[in-house]
């Protein structure tokens, strides 16, 4: 500490002063109090999470299962806590305690600086490349979306490949110690998608760096250097045990690890020979593909429009910006039309959301990197020595491949049945993340490189990259020019009638062919709607042809003004570096301005989806998000605290969790269903439900629409939570099994395996003497009372899942899976006490590996922390 000089720490704290600044910019209303960011996935985790959170004020901990959704499945999915460590300080104090959505940008920024500082990267060229990195349109979408867990691991990922990079760079005791910290911290957000798409960086960094070492023979530091990387990042696994076991064993019983193709004959799937994929489906993981053209909104955001992002205008409801009052489609509305000014409004915002053209189902915004990011990007392939840029390059084209999903199968679908967990991911848009990253990265050793030192030979180069950016304007204006802004809409339009009309009986892949047409069938939808108002006369086609033709030209017109939008923000970018080569301009005025370039350039494009409109205040959006119905009410007046609720008032009731918020759902949300029971909704529950089953999971309402209020319809054949059946029909496979439902009679018969054929056992038919009912239920364990004069089947209105275990008085039994989601037993005659008690081991196991291996990081951490403050400072630009 006797050598601290404040001059060397200056530009880190001006560094941190302009990540605080620009963070408050993008989210003000962030620090007035009692106002929160509306974000409409988290409305979503709050109504999974309900019951969660009730059980914890009960009790003081979390559930291990939860019955609010699904018919009930392991709440460690929802919401989940071990035992606390001082992980969740270090945590806040990487973000200085800011509110959301302050701490997700400053996070952000921080983390990628502190890579760039690794990288021996000069701060200002370090706060440029930070800002392209945070402040891509991707950040503040899935913000706004509610995506938390992914905007955090994301933000953490540069802070692991600096890490790294300090290990191979012999900074051996930091960059092991900091390894571990960073790769715990990004793990333990709990987005797997986005540490798979960090580790895909890492690892083709890694084997860049390996032949590196192996060519200047530096055999010795690749040894020491795989194997500290090796101990330091399963120290981060070991960290995250907890989450990462209970997931690990859970995706095996999940959707993503496996679903039903019942009359296989889905070509793309590879199936196994119970009819099941082996992760999630090829068209279920590929719907949010991102389009070829498409890939074009890396650097020209608006070439299929800018999705469906939204701002409150005068508390009027919701517009899209796009169509102002000079656009195409409200001057046909308002002046061809003669529509009245109410009208136009109405319709506006009902048409806006056919502005997106693309070949997603729908999106929020695109992705979009920067145009000055990409110019850069350009001239650093010119200009940067190959320690770094061909890893890159290399990785950001895969990355855009990937992407593309079912818009390149063959290539896609192989690394979907290859490449290790591949297939358990799904939306290949999100894995542009990677070029997010790494055009960032390539951002700043771009402006680093060119203040050392350039001569000649850099302004040659540069005049290269201005030519090959010329040849992407180039590109863009051919398919500006040469497109009609419609030809992929009527492609799809074409699938979607083929679907429609088919006779399909794979529930899940209609519905999935159909929202991968949703969007593009607007416009035909528009057309129609529109003529069937006019009463389908000839003025009225008329007219309606001519509302879908000045959408057409709305979509034309945002594609050109972001062409001219890039091309001034590139000239700007250019002119300076210009400037700077022809020493008309110093090394730093030349970064900062570019740096400022930048910022405008995202800051303009992501505040049409973060603005003062995203936030609202808490009361009223609690108040607006989970309204209490007449049929809640209705529900709630019922006594009995142990039925099930579906929710058919509109919308897909297994894409919503708000009837979770007061209920046991037979529906709900989340991204990773149990197989079986994703299986069933798919076949069973799915168009017309199949009343039987809604009887054997104990639905005692159905909540319908009734004018514009909801109400409660009472199911009298709801079974209840438990009865003796007096027949078994033995089943081969899941795919006979679920046939087999088609023509159950619940009451009476159970469809089972002849897997389980043991556990079943010898048993009388059920005389009507015979009893079974609950005496107590508590998440984690649930008790009946049973009598009979013989050995009966009894099958209970639970969710059969392999961690729950039965004791019947007190000595454990074989459970069967009957009905192919419930479970059952052999209850032998006589009174019986029947107790089922959910005890995985994942999460035992998992809980107490990640305690230990915390608290052994903390004391390292520690330990590290007093060997710099000793004096042996660490200098990362030496």
């Amino acid at each position: 500490m006797k050598n601290f000089n404040f001059k060397s720490l200056l530009p880190h704290i001006i560094a941190v002063a302009v990540f605080l600044i620009v963070a408050l910019i993008i989210s003000k209303p962030a620090l007035e109090s009692g106002i929160v960011l509306k974000q409409q996935d988290m409305t979503g985790w709050h109504g999974m999470s309900q019951q969660s959170f009730q059980y914890k004020e009960a009790h003081g901990h979390f559930p291990l299962w939860i019955t609010s959704m699904f018919s009930g499945m392991p709440a460690y999915q929802v919401a989940m806590e071990g035992a606390w460590t001082p992980l969740s300080i270090v945590g806040n104090a990487f973000q200085l305690w800011l509110p959301q959505p302050m701490s997700f940008f400053f996070l952000a920024c921080i983390c990628f600086y502190f890579m760039c500082i690794c990288m021996r990267i000069k701060p200002v060229a370090a706060i440029a490349g930070a800002l392209a990195f945070a402040y891509c349109s991707f950040s503040p979408i899935i913000i706004t979306a509610g995506h938390q867990t992914q905007m955090y691991a994301l933000a953490y990922a540069p802070a692991v490949i600096g890490s790294v990079i300090l290990i191979f760079d012999k900074k051996y005791i930091a960059g092991f110690t900091l390894t571990a910290l960073f790769t715990a911290m990004q793990i333990i957000q709990g987005h797997q998608q986005i540490s798979y798409y960090l580790f895909m960086i890492l690892f083709v960094m890694t084997v860049a760096y390996i032949i590196q070492f192996l060519k200047t023979k530096q055999f010795n530091h690749l040894a020491k250097s795989l194997g500290l990387l090796v101990i330091a990042g399963m120290w981060g696994v070991a960290i995250n045990a907890l989450g990462l076991l209970t997931i690990y064993d859970y995706s095996k019983e999940s959707k993503r690890g496996g679903q039903l193709v019942l009359d296989g004959t889905n070509s793309k799937e590879k199936l196994g020979k119970d009819g099941k994929t082996s992760g999630l489906s090829k068209d279920y993981a590929f719907q949010w593909s991102y389009g070829k053209a498409e890939t074009l909104t890396l650097m020209f955001p608006g070439v299929m429009s800018y999705g469906n992002h939204y701002a409150e205008r005068d508390g009027e409801g919701y517009m899209f910006p796009e169509l102002t009052d000079d656009s195409h489609l409200v001057t046909t509305l308002s002046e061809k039309m003669g529509l009245p000014p109410n009208t136009v409004e109405q319709l506006k915002g009902q048409m806006s959301q056919s502005l997106y053209w693309g070949d997603q189902p729908f999106t929020n915004g695109p992705i979009y990197l920067g145009a000055v990011v990409c110019f850069l990007f350009i001239l650093g392939m010119f200009i940067l020595d190959g320690k770094h840029k061909w890893w890159i390059l290399g990785l950001s084209i895969l990355a855009i491949m990937l992407s593309w999903g079912r818009h390149l199968p063959g290539f896609n679908y192989f690394m979907f049945d290859y490449l290790p967990f591949y297939n358990k991911f799904r939306v290949p848009t999100m894995i542009l993340v990677i070029p997010q990253i790494l055009f960032a990265i390539i951002t700043s050793l771009t402006l680093d490189k060119l203040v050392s030192n350039p001569d000649a030979e850099t302004w040659k180069r540069f005049r290269y990259a201005l030519i090959t950016t010329a040849a992407v304007f180039a590109m863009a204006l051919f398919f500006y020019s040469s497109s009609d802004f419609a030809k992929e809409n009527k492609q799809r339009t074409a699938a979607f009638n083929k679907i429609y009309n088919s006779n399909a009986a794979d529930t899940e892949a209609k519905i999935s062919a159909l929202d991968n047409t949703y969007e593009a069938e607007r416009d035909n939808r528009i057309y129609e709607g529109m003529a069937m108002n006019l009463k389908g006369s000839a003025e009225g086609q008329k007219m309606a042809r001519e509302v879908v033709t000045s959408l057409r030209q709305d979509r034309q017109s945002i594609f050109l003004k972001d062409i001219l939008r890039s091309f001034i923000f590139i000239l700007i970018a250019a002119g300076l570096v210009a400037l700077y080569l022809k020493k008309k301009m110093m090394a730093t005025v030349m970064m900062g301005a570019i740096a400022v370039i930048i910022l405008i350039d995202l800051l303009g494009f992501d505040m049409k989806y973060l603005n003062e409109k995203s936030f609202d205040s808490k009361d009223k959006y609690e108040e607006n998000e989970f309204p209490l119905s007449t049929a809640d009410k209705m529900i709630q007046q019922d006594k009995d605290p142990n039925f099930r609720v579906f929710n058919l008032a509109g919308g897909d009731p297994f894409q919503e969790s708000k009837t979770s918020y007061y209920h046991k759902s037979i529906g709900g949300y989340h991204a990773a269903k149990m197989g079986i029971y994703d299986d069933l909704a798919s076949y069973q529950l799915g168009g017309q439900p199949n009343i039987e089953v809604l009887n054997m999971l104990n639905t005692k309402y159905v909540i319908q629409k009734q004018g514009n209020d909801l109400v409660a319809a009472r199911n009298p054949g709801a079974l209840g939570n438990a009865w003796f059946v007096n027949a078994v029909i033995y089943v081969n496979g899941p795919a006979e099994e679920m046939k087999a439902l088609f023509n159950l009679h619940a009451k009476d018969t159970a469809i089972v395996d002849a897997s389980f054929k043991n556990s079943v056992g010898n048993f009388s038919p059920a005389d009507s003497s015979a009893t079974i009912r609950m005496t107590t239920f508590d998440n984690d364990a649930i008790s009946y009372e049973s009598q009979s004069s013989a050995a009966h089947l009894a099958l209970f209105s639970e969710i059969y899942y392999k961690d729950w275990n039965a004791f019947i008085d007190g000595k454990q039994v074989d459970i069967f899976k009957a009905n192919y989601v419930l479970r059952g037993l052999n209850v032998p005659a006589g009174k019986h006490t029947i107790e089922f008690k959910f005890q995985p081991k994942a999460f035992i196991i998992g809980d107490k590996i990640s305690n230990i291996s915390t608290w052994l990081l903390m004391i390292l951490l520690l330990a590290f922390v007093v060997y710099e403050v000793r004096g042996k400072k660490l200098k990362f630009d030496k």
